[in-house]
């Protein structure tokens, strides 16, 4: 008899009865607890938040009067919260269990958890939840936690939900998201809608009124039969490419039924073609491609590799801006495999530099020469050593010397005349001596520099990861005391006082 629907508009969020008992045990002990904790009533433990099934079976039918209400409104409040993020229908929802806490917490914030930083935050949450694949199987530990751990972070601004802090997200997962059966499948399909992508054909954007009047729905865009047709063994053997590449989710996009009929089973480059008489204007095609993340001059000429290391690095861009914290790159699968296997280095570092810096990305024309003075100058190494302490306080990142702040290769050939040995192995002992006295011995075994040959100048690629204690840099001349600093959007920042000791609290909480 509890079986709901929770409607926002015409978006449909399929809830089951127990699902919405979760809700109600989640916020009658979520209160029961608050309220132990405010009086200090009796020398009992404190009770426990819980949606376990021997709790909802002891809940009171008095309890469960008081709470039903404040439950639906959540439940309804999280349908609207879903349609925001583009998830339009049940079958998109990544995962149901995890719209249990989200109930809870808007049920529990009734109209506050509208204004604009809840709303962040609870986004960050979400996503970390689904990308993070964090709510299949047993859940109803982490739900009892998130609720605790959202509500403190919202209303106290105490440190972030485990839920934020565990997620990860492996760049070679992308590889490996190819059914509706990954919730980090829905959830990236959902991203793309965010973004504003519209239909190939009809140009409209894809909201929720298209979403369902024109039948969107994920298909390929290097379509399958054409993939096919044109991934011989012997082209497999020599590319690296299978089928598996054709049918993950980098190769496909949000497209209407009736878009994807006529596209059919052509070469890109054929249906393109067609698309540009539709429009009458190739430019019109080329931008709704790139609503997509698409490059339209890759598609244009069937070139599947490049589309695919193009399109790789754009999924990944979504993803961190979602989850607010870079992807896992590791050494052997931190890129397309077609970037990886092409012997290519420069094709990510180019990327790197198409981008341009970001939270986690920076470039330094020079590591020690003044390229106005031309000589060797403390303030450019003092600038290398806070950026890496920077990204080492804050989520990692990368940085790139001998990149000018356009993104154009300079090399770090510039400062050879001012290293031991005027080659590229004195310059790396220099920077390695450099974090060494400036940061730490720890620091200069944690940072790892790549060399690539990007046109006729050397790049170096500083990986950067993030610490596990607050990291402070010694600088050259004044007061002997460390400086601590952070990165602020595309740029460094420092901490000092207060700022900073809330700052580290927050970051790396003290073990209980």
């Amino acid at each position: 008899q509890y079986k709901q629907f929770c409607k926002h508009g015409s978006n449909e969020c399929r809830i089951e009865p127990y699902e919405y008992l979760q809700v109600v045990s989640l916020l009658h002990t979520y209160d029961r607890r608050r309220t132990h904790s405010a009086t200090g009533e009796g020398t009992e433990r404190t009770p426990p938040v819980t949606c376990k099934r021997r709790d909802i079976l002891r809940l009171p039918l008095s309890d469960f009067n008081r709470w039903k209400a404040v439950a639906m409104d959540g439940l309804r409040a999280a349908a609207g919260f879903l349609a925001e993020e583009c998830v339009f229908t049940s079958r998109d929802v990544p995962y149901a269990t995890q719209i249990v806490p989200l109930a809870a917490v808007l049920g529990l914030l009734s109209d506050k958890g509208k204004s604009l930083s809840v709303r962040k935050k609870l986004r960050q949450w979400y996503w970390c939840g689904v990308l993070g694949e964090l709510y299949g199987g047993s859940t109803d530990t982490r739900m009892a936690n998130d609720v605790q751990e959202c509500m403190a972070w919202i209303k106290e601004d105490t440190k972030v939900p485990g839920t934020v802090q565990d997620a990860q997200f492996q760049a070679s997962r992308l590889l490996g998201l190819r059914t509706r059966n990954s919730a980090a499948y829905k959830g990236l399909h959902a991203l793309q809608l965010k973004q504003g992508c519209r239909d190939l054909w009809g140009g409209a954007k894809i909201d929720f009124k298209t979403y369902n009047d024109d039948n969107i729905d994920i298909h390929h865009i290097f379509p399958k039969h054409w993939c096919e047709k044109n991934f011989s063994k012997r082209w497999c053997e020599k590319n690296g490419v299978d089928m598996g590449f054709c049918n993950c989710s980098v190769n496909k996009t949000a497209i209407s039924a009736r878009t994807n009929r006529k596209l059919g089973g052509r070469a890109p480059s054929a249906y393109l073609k067609w698309l540009d008489r539709e429009h009458s204007d190739s430019e019109v095609v080329d931008e709704l491609l790139s609503t997509h993340g698409i490059d339209s001059t890759t598609l244009r000429q069937d070139d599947f590799r490049q589309f695919f290391n193009q399109r790789f690095e754009w999924l990944l861009e979504l993803i961190e801006e979602a989850m607010g914290k870079p992807v896992n790159r590791s050494s052997d699968e931190d890129r397309s495999p077609f970037a990886t296997s092409s012997g290519n280095e420069a094709d990510d570092i180019q990327g790197l530099m198409v981008r341009g810096e970001t939270n986690w990305v920076e470039f330094k024309e020079t590591g020690r020469k003044n390229v106005h003075s031309h000589r060797r100058d403390s303030k450019i190494e003092w600038s290398v050593v806070k950026t890496i302490c920077a990204f080492a306080n804050t989520e990692g990142g990368t940085l790139l010397i001998g990149v000018d702040d356009l993104g154009r290769p300079t090399g770090i050939e510039a400062d050879y005349e001012f290293v031991n040995s005027k080659n590229r192995d004195g310059w790396h002992r220099w920077l390695i001596d450099l974090i060494q006295q400036r940061i730490g011995p720890q620091m200069a075994t944690e940072v790892k520099v790549e060399f690539h040959g990007v046109g006729d100048n050397t790049v170096a690629r500083v990986n950067v990861p993030k610490g596990t204690k607050p990291t402070f840099a010694r600088p050259f001349s004044g007061p002997s005391s460390q400086v601590f600093f952070v990165r602020m959007g595309p740029a460094t920042h420092t901490l000092e006082g207060d700022a900073m000791l809330g700052y580290q609290e927050k970051t790396w909480p003290p073990k209980r």
